[in-house]
């Protein structure tokens, strides 16, 4: 009796076996059009997922940058920082990010090719990097890509990561923009070095930070006609810090 049971037990258990992959290869069968017009919408789905996804970052990037003020300078601010590390959690890769800072860089190279010098200039690149800061931290693995360019906008875009994470090994490449750059990228490099100095040095770091900044400081006071007040007053901050 008990061997009757366990082989009826066998039995029950060989046909649940065989009946579960039989019921799903029957409702394959059954329902393959469906099955297949729905495959075929699953990369269309994903696409427009990643292109709402797109379009949200676009709007956090333009109301960052329509939160400057009109003859603001485009210090770093909380605000900034807060957007770039939202931007940074919902990322799901870099490639759409980087094509957005590339576009960043053409926007600032066409402004500085195609507008006069003046306020509505200088308004229009500070939206620009306030908006690269906000890709910055995600895309600061590429930094050396940015930093070798010769694309005006790519370097500032590097300058933008380094705003947003400062690092000691920056500080030569950044000295070396008050020589190569125009007068706005000055501030901003003053900027990040400013970050830089706020980042706990050792003392071979904070001699090369005194001698980077004192040779920048010469090279702004050196131009001809009057030199930005507060790309100096940054600079000299930062010496008054490192002898402090």
């Amino acid at each position: 009796m008990e061997s009757a049971a366990k082989l009826i037990t066998a039995i029950g258990t060989l046909l649940g076996a065989i009946a579960w992959p039989l019921a799903i290869f029957t409702l394959g069968f059954l329902f393959r059009n469906e099955l297949r017009f729905a495959a075929k919408r699953i990369p269309s789905f994903m696409d427009r997922v990643r292109k709402m996804k797109i379009a949200g970052i676009e709007a956090e990037l333009d109301r960052v940058a329509d939160a400057v003020k009109e003859n603001e300078k485009g210090t770093v601010t909380s605000r900034q920082i807060e957007i770039a590390a939202k931007i940074a959690l919902e990322a799901d890769s870099d490639l759409d990010l980087a094509k957005q800072l590339d576009r960043l860089c053409l926007e600032y190279d066409s402004i500085r090719r195609s507008m006069p010098a003046g306020s509505d200039r200088t308004q229009a690149m500070t939206r620009v990097i306030v908006r690269m800061r906000a890709l910055a931290p995600t895309l600061v693995g590429h930094i050396d890509n940015y930093k070798g360019s010769g694309s005006p906008g790519s370097r500032l875009a590097a300058i933008a990561m380094m705003q947003m994470n400062p690092n000691a090994c920056d500080i030569d490449w950044l000295a070396e923009r008050f020589s190569v750059e125009q007068p706005f990228v000055f501030y901003h490099a003053a900027l990040a070095l400013q970050n830089i100095a706020n980042n706990a040095l050792s003392n071979v770091e904070w001699d090369q930070l005194f001698g980077a900044v004192q040779r920048s400081l010469d090279t702004v006071r050196s131009f001809n006609g009057n030199p930005d007040q507060s790309t100096i007053e940054i600079l000299e901050l930062i010496m008054l810090d490192i002898r402090s």
